[in-house]
């Protein structure tokens, strides 16, 4: 398919999600299921042997696990807004949004890891629909005037080697801040401030890249080759203190452009990152700002190294907004347009 992009604005977490499905279908995808569930909205497609998952929560919790709460239950939650997802192998009817096959699923309970975008329960201010032409989608929302978030998805990593496709998933906010509505108690990225980019982080209480000692949960999987580990999916999640909480699979990646850039600590050997680069990356030879792909590490065992795994397609770590920038703007390098939010740019193809 070529490369497609829309852009509008939504009225509830539910019109959202119907909107990306009419996209997603003009752009080849087919529908297993497209239906209200709850008070929200549930939606499973596919494209060749590619599933994804998704669920527009209005007022409700959408990450249940077997412990008898739920994933996004932070400061006792009873329901919330946001649009969770994952990508699995294959879709059941006769199974819950939450238990397709194929899903990553966390060491504690067995039950599906996912993410997603945090959203108001009324209107946004915009909507970006990304697709590249190659399956690999990408979703911003402008939550509130200058506040973004997103989620998004692939077929396969930008290649570092890789003996397969690793197909990968992200959102702004982890299953635990899905649908929280309220004051969260600081900073909290695509929430009450812009999200890092995708990839890049667990979410931390003040919402910045930098040392910290906070806990932070999965916003990312990547679905690796059986060599790399038996149960292919790997997060971006905590490690060293009880992960199993954290969205945990057994194994952890890291992407070059951490949360996190103090890389001895939190028991993690030293990855490669950008953290000297942080403060630097808005200055160029030319008028403009630097487009850093997002490459990431999946960190080995028994050898307790980082290996890479590639990037995801047509989004960048970027430093433009702010910088003489304006969030939404079409940013031009080599011929290709890039459009700019705050932390990060998405290739635009269409």
């Amino acid at each position: 398919m070529a490369a497609a992009y829309s852009t509008g604005i939504s009225s509830s977490p539910t019109n959202l999600l119907t909107t990306l499905v009419s996209f997603l279908t003009g752009q080849g995808w087919s529908v297993d299921s497209s239906a209200s569930e709850g008070s929200g909205w549930r939606a499973h497609l596919h494209k060749g042997g590619l599933y994804v998952n998704m669920r527009a929560a209005e007022d409700e919790l959408i990450y249940p696990y077997g412990g008898g709460g739920y994933h996004d239950s932070l400061h006792g939650s009873t329901g919330g807004y946001g649009i969770g997802i994952y990508l699995g192998t294959g879709y059941d009817g006769g199974d819950g949004w939450d238990e397709q096959a194929g899903a990553p699923v966390r060491v504690e309970d067995a039950t599906t890891c996912g993410v997603g975008a945090n959203l108001p329960p009324g209107s946004v201010a915009a909507y970006h629909l990304f697709d590249d032409g190659n399956d690999n989608i990408i979703v911003v929302v402008e939550r509130s005037p200058g506040i973004f978030c997103y989620f998004g998805w692939g077929p396969d990593l930008e290649d570092a080697g890789q003996p397969e496709a690793f197909p990968y998933f992200f959102g702004s906010s982890p299953a635990v801040l899905n649908t929280y509505q309220g004051d969260p108690g600081e900073d909290r990225g695509g929430i009450n401030v812009s999200a890092w980019p995708p990839m890049s982080h667990g979410d931390r209480e003040d919402g910045s890249k930098g040392i910290t000692t906070e806990y932070h949960h999965a916003v990312a999987y990547v679905r690796v080759d059986a060599a790399t580990f038996t149960d292919r999916w790997v997060g971006n999640n905590q490690v060293g203190i009880e992960p199993e909480q954290f969205g945990h699979t057994g194994r952890v990646m890291r992407c070059a452009c951490s949360i996190n850039p103090d890389r001895s600590s939190l028991e993690e050997a030293e990855y490669p990152c950008y953290e000297d680069m942080t403060e630097r990356v808005h200055q160029t030879a030319f008028a403009g700002a630097l487009l850093l792909p997002l490459h990431c590490f999946v960190r080995t065992d028994p050898a307790d190294r980082w290996a890479p795994i590639g990037y995801p397609a047509n989004v960048f770590y970027c430093e433009a907004v702010g910088h003489g920038y304006a969030a939404g703007t079409v940013y031009q390098v080599g011929g290709l347009d890039y459009m700019l939010f705050p932390h990060f740019a998405v290739r635009k193809g269409a």
